[in-house]
């Protein structure tokens, strides 16, 4: 496939609008794609204009791998940060700009073209190679629970999910003391003495995630009397530091991740200012480890909320909104080493795909959950812009990414 055709199948994805709707777009897209290349797939509805896609190729007697991605994308954010519009692929120079674009659309079209053009080339494919591509990572991973939940990854050795892995190397320090991500120094030291624009990592470990509610019921009452009322922010507030507290007293850490991340980001209650409030609530997500586990977690939160609940005027409630998992694969598996090997041939980068271990969440954990012994890393032509205005992918990366995730197949099912 020429550079012109691959180059039009990413403008066409990011053409299409996906803010947490509208993937059926791209389902349908990307199926008549694999069609018209003679590659059977399958449309995988979840919600109406929801859906997820299936295609595989291969003879089957051999390892399984998979590449896969999401087609949904997050808010474009204020339209007028945008220098392009955000909903139309636009190059600049070498460089081309759209929301989702770097996450992760650039690598779901790669991912989609290595397909097309392993059947084309006629290769044996000794094993099968599995395409999935599913709605709502950004906020659920909803599309992931299902595909797993119908079993489509229970019998995978490994995937390969085509998230943003790369920082351009003017990045590099700043990326790395954001306290989101972790290599070791020698890496970083390396990196910003070179002279190339992109470096990009694997991914092989990355923090799981658990979001939840906690809800405060209070007693409204004329402001002029607050004593015959109860206020549902005030328990909220006494509840909130002891919340922190837990968390502070928690000393687990991973080797590779670190320890847990707690962000408690919304707090909202009261409706006008001459009335005692009676409820409020407040939103938290925990970036999660393996050694703090989500249910763990959601034991200690119990305990505390079942405490508090026995003093007089509380009357708070847990709900856990999403939990997905810690992903860590070993740094010695076969992709791992079969990717970083052709690296070395496909990318023109300082180091050939270095380890890097992140506190994002990916699809990855639903399909760790479902599958314990697969072996999983997140590897993408995109970079650090994700979610931000502006967002772009360079296409030199984009090209590169399609032939190496082409090698990677190739060699892994030989």
């Amino acid at each position: 496939m020429k550079q012109a055709e691959q180059r039009s199948i990413l403008e066409t994805l990011v053409g299409i609008n996906t803010v947490a709707d509208n993937e059926l777009a791209v389902a349908k897209y990307l199926a008549d794609l694999f069609k018209k290349h003679g590659i059977k797939s399958t449309i995988v509805d979840q919600f109406p204009g929801r859906a997820n896609l299936v295609a595989e190729i291969g003879n089957g007697n051999g390892p399984k791998l998979a590449f896969a991605g999401h087609e949904d994308t997050v808010h474009q954010g204020n339209d007028d940060d945008w220098n392009t519009p955000p909903f139309e692929a636009s190059i600049v120079s070498d460089r081309i700009y759209g929301r989702g674009v770097t996450d992760m659309k650039s690598g779901l079209a790669a991912q989609a073209i290595a397909l097309i053009e392993l059947v084309e080339s006629g290769a044996k494919i000794n094993g099968t190679l599995r395409f999935m591509a599913t709605i709502s990572e950004e906020l659920t991973q909803g599309g992931a629970h299902l595909l797993s939940e119908k079993g489509y990854v229970d019998d995978l050795d490994s995937v390969v999910i085509g998230e943003p892995t790369g920082v351009p190397v003017a990045d590099v320090e700043s990326y790395f003391h954001s306290g989101g991500n972790d290599t070791d120094s020698t890496t970083i030291d390396t990196l910003v003495k070179t002279q190339l624009t992109n470096q990009h990592f694997i991914v092989n470990a990355h923090k799981g995630a658990l979001i939840y509610k906690v809800e405060s019921f209070g007693k409204a009452a004329h402001s002029s009397t607050p004593h015959l009322g109860i206020s549902a922010i005030d328990k909220l507030f006494e509840y909130r530091v002891a919340e922190h507290e837990l968390f502070d007293s928690f000393t687990e850490t991973d080797a590779e991740l670190g320890g847990t991340i707690y962000t408690p980001d919304i707090f909202i209650g009261g409706k006008q200012v001459n009335s005692i409030p009676d409820y409020a609530y407040q939103e938290v997500m925990v970036r999660t480890i393996p050694q703090l586990s989500n249910d763990k977690l959601i034991e200690h939160l119990n305990a505390l909320i079942d405490k508090f609940n026995q003093l007089d005027g509380f009357n708070l409630k847990l709900t856990v909104e999403f939990s997905g998992y810690p992903v860590k694969s070993d740094p010695e598996s076969t992709i791992i080493k079969v990717a970083q090997q052709q690296a070395q041939v496909d990318l023109d980068e300082p180091l050939p795909l270095p380890l890097m271990q992140i506190s994002m969440g990916t699809d990855g954990s639903q399909y760790k959950k479902r599958n314990p012994n697969l072996d999983l890393i997140v590897l993408g032509p995109g970079n650090n812009t994700a979610h931000r205005a502006n967002e772009w992918v360079d296409l030199d990366s984009y090209y590169r990414f399609i032939k190496l995730y082409y090698d990677i197949a190739s060699n892994y099912l030989k």
